[in-house]
């Protein structure tokens, strides 16, 4: 044997052991839960219905059937494409309407941003001329207090 035939012999067992894993896991649930086997039973039965019944309209009158069944996929593709358009046409109306209002956010932003910066500036000239007048006043107060206490102040034109 070649090594690629061993190989696909080795390859074909996963899935077999993956189905055999599944299938003795499913038996051992059923074994073990009753409401699930009911369950499982029920269905089964329903299923059967089903199938049996579709198969014996489909016996009685195939072309009908068959006409049914493309008239279902036409009306649900008609919808699909409805649906379709309208999503389109909502995103042409509304996607640009919603870019320029992006647009006018960031425009806004960055005019916002400007304004910051400038009233920064402003707030820093008037700290810068708020320290200097503060300087000056305790400049002014130290002179005042540096003033010989025996200076007497004389009154030149009294008033009567």
């Amino acid at each position: 044997m070649t090594q690629q035939t061993v190989k696909q012999k080795k390859g074909s067992k996963l899935p077999l052991a993956l189905l055999a894993g599944a299938v003795i896991g499913g038996a051992i649930v059923l074994i073990k839960d009753p409401n699930e086997r009911q369950r499982l039973k029920d269905r089964t039965r329903t299923t059967k219905e089903s199938i049996s019944g579709y198969a014996s309209e489909v016996k009685q009158d195939p072309s009908g059937k068959k006409d049914d069944l493309v008239t279902k996929v036409r009306n649900v593709v008609s919808i699909a494409n409805e649906a379709i358009s309208t999503i389109q046409e909502v995103y042409n109306t509304q996607g640009k309407e919603i870019k320029e209002k992006v647009q006018d956010i960031k425009q806004e932003s960055e005019e916002i941003i400007e304004t910051a910066k400038d009233a920064g500036e402003d707030l820093q000239e008037v700290s810068d001329k708020a320290q200097e007048a503060k300087e000056e006043l305790t400049d002014s107060a130290e002179a005042t207090e540096e003033k010989p206490a025996d200076e007497k102040v004389v009154e030149v034109n009294p008033r009567t």
